[in-house]
């Protein structure tokens, strides 16, 4: 398996994997009907972007997990996208997904270890947060992320789903 930078080509592969993603592993967490409404293609309120330094696992020819990271100047659930951040005082873990059949088997450990190590590559910034979702919360925890507040968008009109801010100073 290798882990390299998301290339135009693989922008719909990395959407994609969100998507079956949240379907498969937030259901049990959220409930059918409300994961239902966040991944539907005719949902405007989610917006799958793709972070400002983005990944992909691939094994075999196949991308099996993505994660990304962004810059950021304040802590918030959803920060603007598309800004130049001229004075960054944080890293925003944006995602980490791994394609369903392929759990267990310690990739979200490395795309999050290969996060880490690039942003202390590209930055001198060592503040890093994320907002996780329910079925995540232990994941990151296990990660030596802290939890924080959980807040309650609205992921499609009328469904809302928790969420739990987590943040860890890297070393």
């Amino acid at each position: 398996m290798i882990i390299r930078p998301v290339t135009k080509a693989d922008e719909k592969s990395f959407q994609d994997i969100m998507k079956i993603s949240i379907a498969g592993m937030c259901t049990e967490a959220y409930g059918a009907a409300t994961t239902a409404a966040w991944v539907s293609e005719d949902n405007p309120t989610f917006h799958f972007a793709i972070p400002e330094f983005a990944f992909v696992a691939e094994q075999d020819g196949e991308i099996i997990a993505v994660g990304g990271w962004s810059l950021t100047d304040k802590v918030d659930l959803h920060p603007a996208g598309d800004q130049i951040i001229e004075n960054p005082t944080h890293a925003r873990i944006n995602a980490v997904y791994i394609k369903p059949g392929h759990e267990g088997r310690g990739l979200g450990q490395k795309i999050m270890a290969h996060l880490e190590a690039d942003i202390r590559a590209r930055t001198k910034l060592r503040d890093v947060y994320l907002w996780s979702t329910k079925n995540a919360f232990s994941f990151y925890q296990a990660q030596g992320y802290e939890a924080g507040v959980d807040k309650y968008p609205e992921v499609a009109k009328g469904f809302e789903i928790q969420v739990r801010y987590m943040w860890k100073t890297l070393g």
